[in-house]
């Protein structure tokens, strides 16, 4: 997702001096953090709300680098002097200058124009301030519960004061309250809005006050004096929150910060990070004085990048457990309520959701996350978050099935307890497999198999409201969204997730959800549908206007894509580079498309400019700020020139990426644009989201070690020479052995303990040979002509014809299916058709029904699926007789054509009878069955001229159960 406007950040690196990232001060593995910037973060108390070098409000919730505003309930501003922290319904801002910054995990600090310092720190649940006044009269702290993360953009704020509440206690020492976060990215997301609970205590009392208005609660907000001491004028306030209640909020705050200092809270958060960030150990980093600068700016990068990684999502249940649940009442709310209405939820808890592991034994999970920015994280964060920290991705992942069970479906972008839909496609079963693929696996796979399934053949599934497959049955039928480009791209990297997902289960959960080889083939086959839109004339993605008739797909017409342009889609379903590749002319024209996209050369002497890299939206270049983009540098190595992955992916890092104010190329989105870096950083990405699955290029550093699961060996990284002077690979061992591919599987990650890679200076032919990867197939289905009817013996098939690119013979069977029951399957025989009887037994009435190739070797051939049609099978049985009688009107010859119906069971049925003469339809009658299930109709006069004339008539019964039958009558005129 994109900013509104643009997002300026700082970056931090462990053992080094130098700027920090403004969410500093979060919580390790997403807990509540202080820190600064316009990018908000859910359970993230305390933090700054400013463009630049301006203060908009301390807050109590935000989202870290999302494009759309939300949360940033309480605005709360200390002063010295008795100033609101909101003028009307926007906040007041106060100014500072970016040198008194100072910002580490564990701490913020910045000394405000108002002549106020701020320090701020954190635990998982609960946030810590400590401000410092310049002198002992000037102890104000102003707060407002209205305000929030909407109250700075467009026309400001409009929470209703009776929509929250604030409560100071009698001395001043505690501060409680609700507040609204608002409804996530209006107009494009979520109706809802949600409530934020908060108990704070603070170590000083009110100052007396003679008269006026300080002290005292108005409209929701209030200007608050303190009493403090000559010799110490600070104030410190520790802070809980909750999405449950503010009996909630002060247990949080009582169980992990009930009376610690500034210091000791800021130390253990401190020491919490440097255990997580520690999980990948670069060998340099551990003698800071030895660095160059460059080197030093690599360090800091890739350890803010692992930071905000480790940052998203974040942590939604309370210390017991509790949360707000996902299950909404309907009827659902057809607009926001900008006022700040919030609709009562139930409350559940974790312990309610136990789950059965596969070997039996009973899980369950600890914490419910939130903060799922799921198009944009499924890319690469869920699958970094797994890779080291599968028991946290565990939990991610079981929190998104918990939502699903609760709300109806999977949700879409997950922001407090509420789903919204501000980007295209089904993006959970893209995460889900990702992460599941990288190992984080103990969750409810039985549930999460059934959301799959649902997510994918159910045209119902929604999660409040929110359809998991919008348009399900035309884009079914037709095999594409019309005028859409991307909006199809998300919906081929869904199927193919949620094939992926459910192929990988073990097989006792396969068996349990009724997973069979057609589900997953299937959902494969839809995925290739990418060659609908796909326009050889031009070599490029288009779109297609919307079909004129059922089975006559509509023009090619120029693309439309989301957020970006053509280039940077074309690349970003990875699960068919093979097949893109050879549909725009092979190998060197792929490497010619990647080359104007990046803006460099065939014999990579070309650094591109950080406008090239880096272009926006509408940049017909390549875009780093934008997800889409982010397997692309990689697509080389599918070309056969992975010298020009290990060239760019260099070039991005070092451009693209600074530690500047605005060091990052665009919106963080949840630790998404980190994750890229970090694992760009590593020497290899994971290009088909789903899979478990990694393609190499050259790792930034001489010596790292990566540490997965507990008890799990690490993993070191080593390379001959710095990859700043020697960028590419000339070869590569794994423990000994010589790797020479350019990918490598999770499980050969997972077996491996050493990666070496010698480096040179030039590029080398290491891993330019491209291996084999399965054709394209393509699938037809002809239904037949007969009606077939339920509970008879007559035999009625359709046909399907399977066709391999160059002629080839397909090995595989063809399965006729409605939904998810299959009709009918064959094996495709020596001229690529396979026969399809339609079973005596397939319910009456009008299905749609699909025919699946599933080949024998999928290491071959890839499945094909057709768009649907639809099969009428009738229940009761119909004969049409037909007679035609000459007459003479004013002369001249006419017919008079009488049609008789008669049903196997007496029903009175409506219907209509098509009378074609000669070949050509001349007249359309009402024709219905009484209730002894016959009926007759008589046709005026028709005009014919002398001869043998045919005569047929199509009887065309409304009730669908009842079959539709045709009678024939020749007549010699003379």
């Amino acid at each position: 997702m994109r900013p509104r406007r643009s997002i300026s950040r700082r970056h931090w690196a462990p053992g080094l001096t130098g700027r920090l990232t403004r969410r500093s001060c979060t919580g390790a593995d997403g807990g509540i953090g202080t820190g600064t910037g316009t990018d908000r973060c859910w359970r993230r108390p305390l933090r700054w709300q400013h463009p630049d070098n301006d203060v908009s409000t301390i807050s109590l919730t935000h989202l870290n680098g999302v494009g759309c505003p939300g949360q940033g309930a309480v605005g709360l501003m200390p002063a010295s002097t008795p100033q609101p922290v909101a003028s009307g319904a926007r906040p007041t801002g106060v100014t500072f200058k970016t040198a008194t910054e100072t910002a580490k995990p564990g701490l913020y600090s910045v000394q405000l124009d108002n002549k106020v310092t701020v320090e701020l720190t954190a635990t998982t649940r609960t946030g810590m301030a400590q401000f410092s006044y310049p002198n002992a009269g000037a102890g104000y702290l102003a707060l407002d519960t209205k305000l929030n993360g909407n109250s700075n953009s467009g026309a400001g704020n409009k929470i209703s004061a009776a929509n929250t509440q604030l409560t100071i206690g009698d001395d001043g020492r505690t501060l409680s309250g609700t507040a609204v976060a608002p409804a996530f990215c209006t107009p494009y997301g979520t109706k809802f809005n949600s409530p934020v609970y908060f108990y704070a205590e603070l170590n000083r009392s009110l100052k007396a006050q003679s008269g006026g208005t300080v002290n005292t609660v108005q409209d929701g907000a209030a200007v608050l004096q303190y009493q403090l001491p000559a010799d110490d004028p600070t104030l410190t306030m520790r802070v809980g929150i909750s999405a449950v209640s503010q009996q909630n909020a002060k247990l949080n705050l009582q169980t992990e910060n009930a009376a610690s200092t500034f210091d000791q809270v800021r130390q253990a958060t401190d020491a919490a990070w440097n255990t997580r960030l520690n999980s990948i150990q670069v060998d340099r980093a551990a003698d800071p004085a030895a660095l160059t600068t460059r080197q030093r700016e690599q360090l800091t990068k890739f350890y803010t990048a692992l930071y905000r990684v480790f940052g998203s999502p974040t942590v939604y249940s309370d210390v017991n457990g509790d949360f707000r649940s996902m299950a909404a009442a309907k009827p659902y709310p057809a607009d926001v309520d900008v006022t700040g209405t919030v609709l009562d939820r139930p409350t559940a808890n974790v312990a309610d959701y136990p789950f059965r592991r596969p070997d039996g034994s009973t899980g369950g999970y600890r914490t419910h996350y939130s903060g799922l920015s799921m198009w944009d994280t499924y890319r690469s964060q869920a699958q970094l978050l797994a890779l080291l920290a599968p028991d946290v991705a565990s939990e991610v992942n079981q929190s998104l099935v918990v939502d699903g069970l609760q709300c109806g479906a999977f949700p879409h972008w997950v922001d407090a307890s509420d789903d919204s839909t501000p980007m295209a496609g089904d993006n959970a079963p893209p995460m889900l497999a990702g992460a599941y693929a990288f190992g984080a696996n103990n969750f409810d796979l039985n549930a999460a198999a059934r959301l799959t399934l649902q997510s994918g053949y159910d045209a119902a599934s929604s999660c409040n409201g929110n359809a998991s497959f919008p348009g399900f049955d035309d884009y079914l039928a037709d095999g594409y969204y019309p005028d859409a480009s991307s909006a199809n791209i998300e919906r081929y990297n869904s199927d193919w997730a949620a094939a992926q997902l459910l192929a990988g289960l073990p097989e006792s959960v396969k068996n349990s959800a009724g997973i069979t080889a057609a589900d997953t083939a299937q959902l494969q086959g839809r995925a290739q549908w990418w060659t609908s839109i796909f326009d050889p004339a031009t070599t490029t993605i288009a779109a297609r206007s919307k079909p004129a008739a059922p089975g006559q797909p509509g023009p090619l017409v120029p693309g439309s894509f989301h957020e970006s342009t053509e280039p940077n889609y074309f690349f970003s379903f990875g699960q068919s580079w093979p097949q893109l590749i050879t549909a725009i002319g092979g190998p060197a024209a792929a490497v010619e498309r990647l080359n104007r996209l990046f803006s460099i050369d065939n014999a990579l002497t070309v650094t591109p400019t950080a406008k090239q890299l880096n272009g926006g939206q509408e940049s017909q270049g390549f875009y780093m700020g934008n997800e889409m983009g982010f397997p692309a540098p990689w697509a080389y190595n599918a070309a056969g020139k992975p010298a020009a992955t290990q060239y760019i992916v260099a070039k991005l890092m070092d451009i693209a990426f600074t530690t500047g104010r605005a060091g990052l190329p665009g919106n963080d989105d949840m630790g998404a644009t980190s994750s890229w870096y970090v694992f760009a950083a590593l020497g290899m990405f994971p290009t088909v989201a789903s899979e478990g699955a990694l393609q190499l290029s050259t790792p930034q550093f001489p010596g790292i070690t990566v540490h997965r699961a507990a008890g799990e060996p690490p993993l070191r990284i080593e390379t001959s020479a710095d990859a700043a002077g020697a960028p590419f690979i000339q070869s590569m061992t794994v423990d000994g052995a010589q790797h020479t591919g350019t990918e490598m599987t999770v499980a050969q990650l997972a077996s491996a303990q050493t990666l070496r890679y010698t480096l040179g200076s030039n590029a080398s032919s290491w891993g330019a040979a491209t291996p084999a990867a399965p054709v394209q197939s393509a699938i037809s289905l002809r239904l037949p002509t007969d009606v077939p009817v339920y509970g008879t013996d007559k035999p009625v098939a359709a046909t399907a014809t399977v066709t391999l690119p160059g002629g080839g013979r397909p090995h595989g069977t063809v399965v006729l299916r409605s939904g998810r029951s299959t009709l009918s399957q064959s094996e495709v025989g020596a001229d690529g058709t396979a026969t399809l009887p339609i079973p005596a037994t397939t319910p009456a009435g009008v299905m749609a029904v699909t025919a699946t190739f599933v080949p024998a070797d999928p290491r071959t051939a890839l499945p094909a699926t057709t768009t649907s049609q639809k099969l009428q099978v009738a229940m009761v049985l119909s004969t049409t007789t037909v007679t035609a009688d000459v007459v003479k009107v004013k002369g001249k010859r006419n017919l008079v054509v009488t049609t008789t119906v008669k049903l196997s069971t007496p029903v009175a049925v409506a219907g209509t009878a098509n009378v074609n003469v000669a070949g050509k339809k001349v007249a359309s009658v009402p024709l219905n069955t009484g209730a002894d299930g016959t009926g007759r109709a008589v046709t005026d006069p028709i005009p014919v001229t002398r001869g043998r004339v045919n005569v047929v008539v199509t009887w065309l019964p409304d009730d669908p159960s009842v079959q539709r039958s045709t009678g024939h009558a020749t007549v010699l005129v003379k």
